[in-house]
């Protein structure tokens, strides 16, 4: 409701209709209220909100590693902004019911190229250590120089929402050139997938390889 301030000659304050008056220092002046939109979102819109918000889901999990592993990618954009825009482009699969993540395609780093060649994996049960061993190309290694740049072995539990330890990284780091990481595995109460990376970096963060899916593990 309008109100009039000093009988009909004064100004006018508040809602009339589709209008408002809005008074100032400078005087009185009336704009139109904004519209409020009531439709409906389109197939093409919710099928674009349920993209972004699967992709979005893992980069806030992983967002400590995407800092690392797309800090110099992503400049002048944030790590987070340019790990959202690879993933979405790169790494979803369109399925009958939805959308689905392609892990091998899913990258938290991006960089020179991964100089890995062949790898293999071990896992001790009984002492719940996984090794990673790899061979590595010495052509990329010596182009890119990474020969020093320091082993970050990742495992993401992507399906066990609530487990203790959805995030796992390696606290002793090595280097390419050594060929071997290792990962102490947290024990959880009950049975945990992880999807497994390894991306080589500089050591003052200046450079870094991209990541390479090495597989999923249960243990």
């Amino acid at each position: 409701m309008a109100i009039l301030k000093n009988g009909v000659n004064g100004s006018v304050s508040g809602k009339a209709g589709s209008v408002v008056f809005v008074l100032t220092k400078a005087g009185n002046y009336v704009r139109s209220l904004p519209r409020v939109k009531k439709r409906k979102p389109s197939a093409g819109q919710l099928l674009s909100r349920t993209r972004f918000k699967m992709v979005r889901s893992h980069i806030i999990m992983l967002n400590p590693i995407i800092k690392l592993g797309y800090k110099t990618y992503s400049a002048p954009k944030r790590p987070y902004d340019a790990a959202m825009s690879y993933n979405l482009k790169e790494a979803l699969i369109r399925q009958d019911d939805g959308f689905a993540i392609d892990w091998q395609k899913f990258m938290i780093a991006k960089g020179s190229p991964n100089p890995i060649s062949s790898y293999s994996i071990e896992y001790d049960q009984e002492n719940q250590v996984l090794e990673v061993t790899w061979e590595y190309d010495t052509y990329l290694e010596e182009k890119y120089k990474t020969q020093h740049y320091n082993s970050f072995l990742v495992l993401y539990s992507a399906a066990d929402e609530g487990v203790p330890f959805q995030m796992l990284t390696n606290d002793l780091e090595s280097t390419l050139s050594s060929g071997k990481q290792n990962i102490k595995i947290k024990k959880n109460k009950n049975e945990v997938t992880y999807e497994m990376f390894i991306f080589f970096l500089e050591s003052y963060g200046e450079g870094n390889t991209d990541s390479l899916h090495l597989g999923s593990i249960k243990v």
